[in-house]
């Protein structure tokens, strides 16, 4: 599949990293899901974008850095309740999220990456 329609998820979560997974193939999308942002550091280059969940950044003490690393688009799925420290090109999205709002932005930068 072409590295456009490519998304990496990454969370601690497993199921949440399916339930992502699941939304993204039915649209047509692959994606690769890891549990930690290190693990997904190669994969996330070649990809259209990667999906973080925030409580990453609370369990692994090199997350802010490998997220800037990434550069841009990198989707942020935060709690709202959390103290956020801003990355360029990083798009927030507060969660409970829906598909149709991850979608939306995800189309958009497919739309971009054409």
């Amino acid at each position: 599949m072409l590295a456009d329609r490519s998304i990496v998820v990454v969370a601690p979560d497993q199921g949440l990293r399916r339930s992502l997974a699941f939304a993204l193939e039915v649209e047509g999308y692959s994606a690769e899901s890891y549990d930690a942002l290190w693990k997904a550091e190669g994969s996330s280059r070649a990809s259209l974008c990667t999906i973080v969940d925030d409580e990453i950044l609370k369990s692994e003490a090199q997350a802010a850095q490998a997220l800037q690393r990434l550069g841009g688009r990198v989707i942020l799925l935060v709690d709202g309740m959390s103290p956020l420290q801003e990355h360029d090109g990083t798009i927030i999205l507060t969660k409970p999220i829906s598909g149709s709002d991850l979608l939306g932005v995800v189309n958009s930068l497919a739309a971009i990456a054409k």
